[in-house]
């Protein structure tokens, strides 16, 4: 087809093949050896998988991964052998030698690790969706919740919707099958890869049905080889190969070639490899060991081989007890949960500041019995002290944030969040210092509101300003229903994608703990300014 027919791709086969066959290379043979003196590669694609792998009206194999195939092949300078592989049987056809790599929309995952190699870097990315009767009913994945979905044996979305979001599932041999299950009732969606699904669409085959969910548990797509050849020649030739498409936007042709939509992952990619430092030399090129840079890998599936720094550890870790610290070796992870931890502490400043400004003022209000205004404090703070703040979020955010945005107007979550909890807190800090300054003011029966009258009154109640700023720290959480992410709502993202529930809930309760231990802190050395005469 020539595919793979620019100068540059030229010349990076000739140096691979060239290396592959120089005597500095091992006596022994490896499959680079055999693919060249058999004159074929035989690579397993799927044939049910429009627009990567499917039969054409004349029953020959086409699609991306076919031209990926092919391109392979041409590059090392022998013909392609093409074996349709399922999703159930493709990583034993390759354990067994029946194909020398897949090339078969295979999501990349530790577990498949453990099985075969994963050519580094991938050829493509897609997430899971669903396809559903229009008018389900069903807006969120949340809403499939104990519902049953239909998807393929051997594909990695029905073991994750399962462990992750409590959906069951059954599993067909085939995407006919699938297809036949779900027109037949026995699921309420067929569970797959998106781009496959949205294909489904586009074929004029699924009138009434639809793809509206956002997607998830986004994989990248890896080439597969035999665990063995790990590191090996055929290992570095495919990798080189691959990293050479993705600066020269080979990949990116075959999807438009495709009629495939835009992949944020295939863009993505591309920008980091054609990325050059000072040198003017790639980023993402290879260390003396032949290994590329972390930076440039996929760091939720890189393993500790060769890292001696805190990501090394952590996957240490992760490989021999299965505890999974994402956030020490994943930037994305780490970036996520720094970042909520940030929003969080933000938010609490702001809220322990508020809080104790306006139950100052509020508490002076009523210990002074300021005419109307005093008695609508008092049942202004009983109904903020009486009403949970998770319903008082509620309200404000989406009952009268709607009639705000009606008018015109936006209110953030930040905002809203500082502005709710402070009140919440507000409210019990304005009592407690109502009665503080019933008890400082004495025989003369009222307090001025000077720095040394608010001193001596906030120094009767400061225990329990305290204990209700503390509280509203510990509170902050409750945020995380406005979608406002912060530190609750960071965690339980990194959750749904890497399952390590155990390790984030964990992490999650010593960073609250960090802030709380830091917020007595605080309190403690300005108890000591409240108290000094």
């Amino acid at each position: 087809m020539g595919v793979a027919n620019s100068i540059p791709r030229v010349a990076l086969a000739l140096a691979a093949l060239a290396a592959s066959l120089c005597p500095a290379a091992p006596a022994t043979a490896d499959d680079l050896d055999r693919i060249v003196e058999r004159g074929r590669l035989v690579v397993g694609v799927k044939e049910d998988y429009a627009p990567f792998g499917f039969r054409d009206s004349e029953g020959a194999l086409v699609g991306y991964d076919v031209d990926v195939a092919r391109a392979f092949a041409e590059t090392a300078g022998v013909t392609v052998e093409l074996v349709p592989v399922t999703s159930a049987n493709r990583l034993q056809k390759l354990q067994r030698g029946e194909i020398d790599v897949v090339v078969a929309t295979m999501g990349d995952t530790r577990s498949r690790r453990e099985l075969v190699h994963m050519i580094e870097p991938h050829y493509y990315g897609d997430g899971a969706n669903v396809l559903m009767a229009s008018g389900s009913g069903v807006s969120d994945w949340s809403d499939l919740r104990g519902q049953t979905l239909c998807t393929l044996q051997g594909a990695l979305w029905g073991r994750l919707a399962e462990e992750r979001l409590l959906i069951d599932t059954v599993a067909l041999n085939t995407t006919r099958e699938t297809a036949l299950a779900l027109r037949a009732g026995h699921c309420v969606g067929w569970l797959y890869d998106e781009v496959n699904l949205l294909n489904e669409l586009a074929s004029g085959d699924w009138d009434g049905y639809e793809v509206s969910l956002p997607t998830r548990f986004i994989l990248p797509w890896a080439v597969a080889i035999r665990k063995e050849e790990a590191g090996g020649r055929l290992d570095r030739l495919l990798g080189d190969l691959l990293a050479q498409w993705h600066r020269d936007g080979f990949l990116q042709d075959l999807e438009r070639r495709w009629d495939l939509p835009p992949s944020p992952y295939l863009k993505r990619a591309r920008e980091r490899w054609v990325e050059r430092d000072g040198t003017e030399q790639y980023v993402c090129r290879r260390d003396d060991a032949g290994r590329w840079p972390l930076s440039c890998r996929e760091a939720s599936l890189v393993t500790s081989e060769g890292l001696t720094d805190l990501s090394g550890m952590a996957l240490l870790l992760l490989e021999t007890t299965g505890l999974d610290v994402s956030v020490l070796y994943d930037p994305t992870d780490r970036s996520v949960f720094l970042a909520g931890l940030g929003l969080t502490a933000a938010l609490s400043v702001v809220t322990v500041v508020l809080s104790i400004v306006l139950g100052i003022l509020f508490g002076w209000l009523m210990h002074r019995r300021v005419f109307a205004v005093a008695p609508l404090l008092r049942v202004a703070c009983a109904g903020l002290r009486m009403t949970p703040p998770l319903l008082q979020l509620y309200v404000v955010f989406f009952g009268l944030g709607g009639v705000v945005v009606a008018l015109g107007f936006t209110l953030d979550a930040f905002t809203i969040a500082a502005i709710v909890l402070s009140l919440y807190a507000a409210a019990s800090n304005a009592v407690a210092f109502h009665h503080a300054s019933d008890v400082a003011a004495g025989g003369s029966g009222v307090l001025r509101f000077t720095p040394g009258d608010i001193r001596k009154a906030l120094a009767l109640c400061f225990a329990a300003v305290m204990g209700n700023c503390v509280n509203i720290v510990k509170a902050t959480g409750m945020a995380s229903t406005l979608a406002l992410p912060e530190l609750v709502y960071a965690s339980t993202s990194i959750v749904a994608e890497k399952g390590n529930d155990d390790i984030m809930m964990n992490l999650l309760l010593l960073a609250y703990f960090a802030l709380v231990i830091l917020t007595v802190r605080a309190f403690r050395l300005l108890e000591r300014r409240v108290a000094a005469p």
